[in-house]
């Protein structure tokens, strides 16, 4: 479901031309109804039966151990940047819905030992059994936490309380979703003037074919970035500058969901 907001958030990138805008929304609808109807068909009948449990079960490695995840490459070169600018600590929310904790107050405020952030100093987690406390065996992080890699990020503040680091959160949103609307304009300016003449009806023939082709495309890309949602959100503009009609983004991005799976 939240794979949906992406296509449709770069489809305003479009905004300065109401064809286009029309034509991206458009070409975004297709996968987030797919998404949605996937869905809602689906989880009634995981509910109902576990088959995806039981599948996936037998499918299932015996190298691969309980709770590990797979990490695509994209993931692996952003993280270590966006570490070292908001880490959030997931821990809170988890807590806060088994029940261990009644409010974010319980994290606050953040402490790190001797005043030296870092992981081992502000993040370790105390070890209750040995009778190990806050403050002087271990540290103490709030909604921001620190990585063991690459320490406490540039918003984490020892000493910080719970307004301190939604401040942050905050900062970090606002400017995330400035860079995000700069990105997309500039991806739309891109494509305008890289895909004029020639080179539109190039792309436009070659995406023009069979259905079961164009699946097999959009799965070929999707393995190759590793991302069914990069594949549709830059398809999702192409299809505003009408250099891929609107009919050939289903078997598109039924081929990108086959491709991330």
């Amino acid at each position: 479901i939240g794979t949906s907001i992406t296509n449709t958030i770069v489809s305003m990138g479009q905004m300065g031309d109401g064809a286009q805008l029309e034509r991206a929304f458009a070409g975004a609808t297709v996968h987030d109804l797919f998404n949605l109807l996937s869905v809602a068909i689906l989880f009634p009948l995981e509910v109902i039966s576990h088959y995806l449990y039981h599948l996936t079960n037998a499918m299932l490695p015996d190298s691969v151990g309980d709770g590990e995840k797979w990490e695509g490459p994209i993931k692996k070169i952003v993280s270590p940047f966006a570490g070292r600018v908001l880490k959030a600590n997931k821990d809170v929310i988890k807590d806060i819905a088994t029940g261990k904790v009644d409010s974010c107050d319980a994290y606050y405020p953040a402490l790190c030992l001797d005043g030296i952030e870092d992981y081992k100093h502000c993040a370790s987690k105390c070890d209750k059994d040995a009778g190990e406390e806050v403050g002087v065996d271990c540290g103490r992080v709030g909604l921001i936490t620190c990585d063991k890699t690459t320490g406490c990020p540039a918003f984490f503040q020892n000493g910080a309380n719970l307004h301190d680091d939604s401040i942050s959160g905050g900062v970090c949103l606002v400017l995330s979703l400035f860079l995000l609307i700069v990105c997309l304009m500039g991806l739309v300016n891109v494509l305008q003037r890289g895909l004029a003449g020639m080179s539109t009806r190039i792309i436009y023939k070659a995406t023009n074919v069979n259905g079961l082709i164009g699946i097999v495309i959009g799965a070929a890309i999707t393995i190759l970035v590793q991302s069914s949602s990069i594949t549709t959100s830059v398809l999702t503009p192409f299809v505003g500058l009408g250099v891929i009609q609107l009919e050939q983004m289903l078997p598109l991005t039924l081929g990108a969901n086959i491709g991330t799976t």
